[in-house]
């Protein structure tokens, strides 16, 4: 039985306000919200990392988490946006006598926004008539790709209530997991195997998801609607969602390549071999700057005895992400870990002994020791099984309208989509984020509703504990400008290309980069001219 808690007086908060409280007797936290006029009730913490969700903002009608920008409705906690796949838990509220009064449950639920256990005949809550309810039950859709994309695809269809067969096809061979903690808590011992799947083992046969791991697309047959898949025969669709995610750049003209140890970093399986191989490491070397491995440097550097080294090109890591001044702050924050760096170096050989990596030579000349090679150097869209049914764009991706739609019946999400921006751009984002908000709304699409994906790219990076957000997306810009500081890890950096913001990114400054995040989704920031330290970032969005 749930338990009343005279939890605050009605003036506890003003329109527009979070705060958490605390409950009796080790209670759950409760989120107290005021939203026009009305109190409502949450589970405190955000149902993806456990961010305390007080420090994030109310936005446009939506709780917005602080860290990786998760968002609930306010007024029933459904899901509007990931990286969380499931509603936030409430309770319910009776204001009297002047309090706000909360019935929390002795066991509160961890999600309210699961699917039921047998798919319904509903599309977008509404019910289907007969004849198209018998029609979706016999009908196929095959999702290709188990990443981000897929996975949520995958759940929203069920949501949405389609109510015919459901095929999720991986090459992985372990069933979706949350691959942004890999090069993160992975690598660092801090996240276990137990901790990496995105849904319970029985979630997929709870659901009637057919998922088929470890089975690899070599093609499409546009004309008789079917999937060839490697070592099976071919799945039959009538409409399809393409979501097979990136390939990583192994470097396979490079001499020495194939000696052992050294890694990819891409799936659990990769994960798992790196952290075997550091186990006896103490000369571990990192080619490439990318995201993936800097993260992978934070992680396996640190422990007594072992050197890391990051091999980069530019002479700044993220130089053409970021630019020059974050990514000089970046390496900073590796140099103080014990990190070494060799900055705009090219590797022409790996070395070894035995068959196993011993030592990376630079063009330079120099010799370096190593014991463990991890390959950070990119990666492409995992679409050679699709050069046959398409023509692909120049970098091997697929393009899509402002629906996803790249053909009648197939849509296409995630790391392989080239999709119309808000801004006029067409864009193809590589960010976790980003596929699973593309496989959200092409689920939906798939049922018929032509939604318009019009979200700002969002993407987050963690190195030794500090975390830099990123919002937009600016491949090219003119000129960078920062309110802040840089090197105290401290600023917002302003991405300028034709005297408009094109990016946002930011350190130790959440709350802004949940408007500014808002700000660039309704392509609505203003001019850099009237950007400043002053700029009240929530009054812009509620004008």
């Amino acid at each position: 039985m749930p338990t009343e808690i005279n939890l605050a007086p009605l003036d506890a908060l003003q329109e527009g306000e979070l705060r958490a409280f605390p409950t009796p007797h080790e209670g759950p936290e409760v989120l107290l919200v005021r939203h026009e006029g009305q109190y409502r009730a949450f589970a405190a913490h955000c149902p993806h990392y456990g961010a305390p969700l007080e420090k994030g903002r109310l936005v446009q009608g939506q709780i917005v988490c602080p860290w990786h920008h998760a968002c609930f409705k306010a007024t029933d906690g459904s899901l509007c946006e990931p990286p969380a796949l499931d509603a936030l838990p409430t309770f319910a509220v009776r204001e009297a006598e002047g309090r706000v009064y909360v019935s929390v449950p002795d066991n509160p639920p961890a999600s309210t926004d699961k699917p039921d256990e047998t798919p319904t005949a509903e599309v977008g809550g509404a019910p289907v008539p007969a004849a198209q309810e018998e029609e979706a039950k016999q009908s196929t859709i095959v999702i290709v790709g188990g990443g981000a994309a897929g996975q949520m695809a995958a759940q929203t269809l069920r949501e949405e209530g389609f109510a015919g067969r459901v095929v999720l096809v991986s090459a992985d061979a372990a069933a979706p997991y949350d691959r942004t903690k890999l090069s993160k808590a992975y690598l660092a011992g801090k996240a276990k195997p137990a901790s990496l799947p995105l849904r319970e083992d029985d979630f997929y046969a709870k659901h009637h998801i057919e998922l088929l791991t470890n089975t690899r697309a070599t093609g499409l047959d546009l004309e008789k609607k079917q999937v060839l898949l490697a070592d099976a025969a071919p799945l039959t669709y009538d409409q399809l969602l393409l979501a097979p995610g990136g390939t990583p750049n192994s470097l396979p003209k490079l001499p020495g390549h194939d000696l052992q140890h050294v890694l990819l970093l891409r799936t659990q399986a990769d994960a798992e071999a790196i952290v075997e191989a550091a186990k006896e490491a103490k000369q571990v070397v990192i080619i490439g700057s990318s995201f993936i491995g800097m993260e992978a440097a934070s992680s396996l550097a640190g422990q007594e005895g072992r050197t890391v080294t990051v091999i980069a090109q530019e002479k700044e890591p993220f130089e053409k992400v970021l630019g020059p001044e974050v990514g000089k702050m970046f390496r900073t924050m590796h140099q103080e870990k014990g990190v070494q760096f060799e900055a705009e170096a090219e590797v022409t050989e790996l070395t070894g002994k035995n068959g196993r990596v011993a030592g990376v030579r630079l063009k330079s000349g120099k010799d370096l020791p190593a014991d463990l090679v991890v390959l950070g150097v990119g990666v492409r869209p995992a679409t050679d099984f699709l050069k046959e049914a398409f023509r692909l764009e120049k970098d091997g991706g697929l393009k899509v309208d402002e629906y996803l739609q790249a053909a009648p019946n197939i849509y296409a999400a995630g790391d392989i989509a080239h999709y119309p921006a808000a801004t006029g751009d067409t864009l193809r984002i590589e960010h976790w984020r980003v596929a699973q908000q593309h496989g959200r709304l092409a689920a939906r699409n798939l049922l018929g509703q032509q939604v318009k994906y019009t979200a700002a790219p969002y993407f987050w990076t963690q190195q030794y504990g500090k975390s830099l957000r990123y919002a937009g997306h600016a491949e090219k810009w003119d000129d960078i400008r920062y309110v802040g500081n840089v090197g105290e890890q401290d600023f917002l950096a302003f991405y300028l290309k034709d005297d408009q913001v094109k990016a946002v990114a930011g350190m130790n400054h959440d709350p802004d980069m949940i408007y500014i995040e808002a700000l660039l989704a309704a392509n609505k920031m203003p001019p850099p001219a009237d950007i400043s330290a002053e700029t009240k970032w929530e009054q812009l969005v509620k004008q």
